[in-house]
């Protein structure tokens, strides 16, 4: 499957919403099917309905998200500076891609919805994650040491 297939491919080619550049859509790589279940149970164990799991990070900061894309990237971006890491990003258990923490943070309102989506992304390593809450709320967490 191509970005272009993604079952949320609209929210970043049509221009009734956005549409990114070609280079940012080629740093977006969809989640096959094969693996779509692991990731969605990797997922499960940061967080539970409403927040991230107290259980699994030693601190977890809360931002409204209902702010200009300028002041949510800075925002993001001041939680993890490092933009090249490679993230996971989950909406539901069939909806899932990889991409840069950088193409998350400069289009994060075309990745979240007000009053539809929660979405879940974290790297590779679990060290971090990020929930953005349909209420729109951000909650960053940093993984419980050791």
């Amino acid at each position: 499957m191509t970005i272009r297939e993604h079952p949320l491919a609209w929210r970043w080619t049509d221009s009734h919403h956005a549409v990114l550049s070609e280079d940012a859509l080629a740093q977006m790589e969809p989640i096959e099917q094969r693996e779509l279940h692991d990731l969605f149970e990797r997922s499960l164990r940061l967080h539970g309905p409403d927040s991230l799991s107290p259980q699994q990070f030693a601190t977890i900061v809360r931002r409204r998200a209902d702010v200009s894309a300028e002041v949510g990237t800075g925002w993001l971006r001041e939680q993890q500076p490092d933009l090249g890491v490679r993230v996971f990003v989950c909406w539901q258990r069939d909806t899932a891609l990889r991409t840069t923490w950088e193409i998350v943070t400069a289009h994060w309102s075309d990745f979240c919805y007000p009053s539809s989506d929660d979405v879940l992304v974290w790297p590779e390593s679990e060290d971090w994650a990020l929930l953005y809450h349909h209420e729109e709320e951000f909650q960053f967490g940093r993984r419980v040491e050791g």
